[in-house]
């Protein structure tokens, strides 16, 4: 993590977040989508949140990046969807896009797999440095961001 800044992002902030999230992708998807794929952990709350706004379908799959606080490791899938995506809709959902690479890691995987239609993703927060660039999204930020969930008791 090094000298980042930590924000904890409240549940209401959350809320609000998701909510713009929500009418963003309703409004540009409504019925297109098939089913919707939360990244485990941290795309679980938004995907569950997406999936129910649009009436659609949800899954998730986990793919490990981080061994700790701030400290990559290997990319590696955890655990698969129990979905066949073939030829599907799919929109794929993480909390934050650091620098990309778990989510283009999981789209070469769907990709590879189960050979869906189209794939779009969402995500609430992206980093400026990212190499990849959800389709939608709500806050560029630079800070290290703590979920609700992730918060330390």
């Amino acid at each position: 993590m090094g000298g980042l800044e930590k924000i904890l992002l409240s549940w209401q902030e959350f809320g609000v977040l998701s909510d713009k999230l929500k009418t963003e992708v309703k409004s540009k998807y409504n019925k297109e989508i098939d089913v919707v794929i939360g990244i485990a952990r941290g795309g679980l709350p938004i995907s569950i949140c997406l999936a129910n706004s649009l009436g659609t379908k949800w899954d998730s799959m986990r793919i490990k990046s981080y061994t700790g606080d701030g400290i990559r490791g290997k990319i590696e899938l955890v655990y698969d969807v129990n979905t066949d995506l073939t030829d599907k809709i799919i929109m794929l959902v993480d909390d934050i896009v650091d620098e990309g690479k778990t989510m283009q890691f999981a789209i070469n995987y769907l990709n590879g797999k189960y050979r869906p239609k189209k794939i779009v993703t969402a995500s609430i927060i992206v980093k400026p440095h990212s190499e990849f660039r959800p389709d939608d999204y709500v806050q560029e930020r630079s800070e290290w961001i703590v979920f609700p969930w992730e918060e330390e008791k």
